[in-house]
């Protein structure tokens, strides 16, 4: 009787792992493709809301190594805000290699609100290290 419940058990348990394991991999980007357009919509809104430290996060450690984020900081001017952004696209060239395609909205705040909106389209490299996914810094 004790060795029958010990199996249930185990059967049990094994099951619950199993399907935990299947969770998991369904929320996590499945491929490239899913996991860059998760990182680089959260790396808009982090700089639609001006979450510059949130952003830097998403730069390389690398970068980070030697760019301060007080640096990052000033590589964002104050002319324009963003309001609206959707990762359009992104085509992964190579397995670590992968380009976003954003539609960007913006209005200009020099005009007082007299400017139509900015539309414009905006590419940004991904490149994949030690398993996660980093913005590769072009300036």
């Amino acid at each position: 009787m004790a060795v029958q419940l010990a199996q249930a058990f185990t059967r049990r348990l094994a099951l619950g792992f199993v399907a935990i394991a299947i969770a998991g991999c369904a929320t996590v980007g499945s491929t490239p493709e899913q996991a860059v357009q998760q990182r680089a919509t959260e790396n808009w809104k982090a700089r639609q809301a001006s979450d510059y430290e949130k952003a830097y996060t998403f730069m390389p450690p690398s970068y980070r190594a030697v760019t301060p984020l007080a640096t990052y900081k000033r590589g964002f001017g104050t002319a324009v805000q963003l309001t609206d952004v959707k990762v359009e696209k992104v085509v992964c060239e190579t397995a670590d290699k992968c380009v976003a395609t954003s539609r960007l909205e913006a209005k200009a705040l020099t005009l007082r609100g007299k400017a139509p909106p900015i539309v414009t389209y905006y590419d940004e490299v991904w490149v994949r290290e030690n398993a996660q996914w980093w913005l590769f810094p072009t300036q």
